[in-house]
């Protein structure tokens, strides 16, 4: 089974996983839906998950996607751990923003729901200017407003493609723990 964890960049998605993963590793694998197209696209010339949306055009990234869904789910029909694909939405590149979650990726991997991680966009501005690891693009809060609101379309489509809910989280400064309980107690529900 797999369940698709999304966010807008900065909103604590990945630290809200690897503190689930501490709990409850041993019923859950995550896939980092960028590390895997990461394997792909270094034959473009791409150096780090961030050049991804900045070097690649639309049908490179929709091509390496396509492969990577095929990947993940060939992996969630050979083990009974619940497969978390961390990944986002959608994509802003030069060209506009894409879909994370196209309709080629969909009809490639079975998904049976998806989590969106969100917060203040006060609390993104801050958590990005924090995050020396990665090259994102600075953006004030009504540009993190239209991408929020193109990832929430996005998961929309997908929801109403897949028939699979969508679970929203909100991830406050200081509320990490119970950010990690309600994603935890989400992901056991589904392995009941």
């Amino acid at each position: 089974m797999i369940i698709v964890i999304t966010g807008l960049p900065g909103a604590g998605k990945t630290t809200t996983i690897e503190a689930v993963m501490k709990e409850i590793g041993d019923k859950i694998q995550v896939i980092s839906f960028g590390t895997e197209m990461m394997k792909i696209v270094q034959k473009y010339g791409v150096n780090h998950r961030d050049e991804i949306r900045k070097k690649l055009t639309p049908a490179q990234i929709e091509e390496a996607q396509i492969e990577v869904a095929k990947y993940i789910d060939k992996i969630a029909k050979e083990t009974k751990k619940l497969i978390l694909v961390d990944t986002h939405a959608s994509i802003k590149t030069e060209f506009g923003y894409l879909p994370g979650i196209p309709d080629s990726v969909i009809y490639n991997m079975k998904i049976s729901g998806f989590v969106y991680i969100t917060t203040k966009y006060e609390e993104i501005i801050k958590r990005r200017e924090k995050d020396v690891t990665r090259y994102r693009d600075e953006e004030d809060k009504v540009e993190i407003s239209l991408h929020n609101e193109m990832n929430l379309a996005v998961l929309s489509a997908c929801a109403i493609k897949t028939g699979a809910p969508v679970k929203i989280i909100v991830n406050r400064d200081g509320q990490l723990e119970k950010s990690v309980n309600e994603l935890k107690n989400y992901l056991l529900r589904w392995l009941e």
